[in-house]
């Protein structure tokens, strides 16, 4: 170590290799929790929202239901809000919170469901997220939550039988080609990735849940972050390749990171 006042320390090994010491400061980016979505139509909004709005207008034929996700997007900022809806009377849409921002008229607005309860044993159903041309992050981890009444356990995909083809995480990069990270047909293989589990027992009610988190950041994990950059066409996709309609009452995921700090 080299007694210079003011420099900084240097730690060499028995191995013969020098290191710096360093100080971790976390960054100051904008967080993102941000759910993985199959996008069901693309409208526009028809009035100027105002900050703090629960209402939005939108143009005729969204084929926005109760239920489904809303998200409201500017492409030139980048800028967005995802919220479920609560009412639809005709095209005035009543969203679970406020309106972060103001979005013109003509602003886009995309129908969406995070419900992963579909059918997908002849057409692979895919969920992602995906970023706008002016949108980059890192996806630090992705949650999921599984729900049901009946008991679940390792064997099974929530509560019920183990799947035939399975939902495969991967990665849509640039030139159209996919970076499959794994594939899981029950409960075991998801935490085979995660490690990072829980299985739920009702507790006043008849709910019970698994819920497992694979994180992918930080030298104790996968030691590496999922980038997304909306200008490359980058996703984060789950394909679901079997029929998931019957048995369990909620399968959602949900991804956490931050947006790329920009100089």
């Amino acid at each position: 170590m080299s007694d210079f006042p003011g420099a900084v320390p240097v730690e060499t090994s028995s191995r013969g290799a020098a290191a710096a010491s360093v100080a971790i400061q976390d960054q100051t980016s904008e967080s993102l929790a941000v759910p993985l979505l199959n996008e069901r139509n693309i409208t526009t909004v028809a009035t100027a929202t105002a900050v703090g709005d629960r209402t939005v207008a939108l143009a005729a034929g969204h084929g926005a239901i109760v239920g489904d996700i809303l998200e409201l997007a500017d492409l030139t900022s980048g800028k967005f809000l995802q919220a479920k809806i609560l009412t639809v009377v005709t095209n005035d849409v009543t969203i679970d919170q406020p309106v972060n921002r103001i979005y013109t008229s003509g602003s886009t607005a995309v129908v969406s469901t995070d419900s992963m309860l579909v059918d997908g044993s002849s057409t692979p159903v895919v969920f992602s997220i995906l970023p706008l041309p002016t949108q980059a992050g890192d996806m630090v981890r992705i949650i999921i939550d599984i729900r049901d009444t009946a008991a679940m356990d390792f064997s099974t995909f929530g509560s019920t039988a183990a799947l035939t083809n399975g939902c495969v995480l991967r990665v849509k990069r640039s030139d159209g080609t996919f970076k499959n990270l794994f594939n899981w047909k029950n409960n075991g293989d998801f935490i085979h990735q995660a490690f990072n589990h829980e299985f739920l027992v009702n507790t006043g009610n008849s709910q019970r849940a698994f819920v497992s988190r694979v994180t992918f950041g930080g030298q104790s994990n996968h030691g590496v972050v999922i980038r997304l950059d909306g200008a490359l066409g980058e996703e984060l996709q789950v394909v679901i390749q079997d029929d998931l309609t019957g048995g369990n009452d909620e399968f959602r995921m949900i991804a956490q990171g931050h947006e790329l700090e920009t100089s």
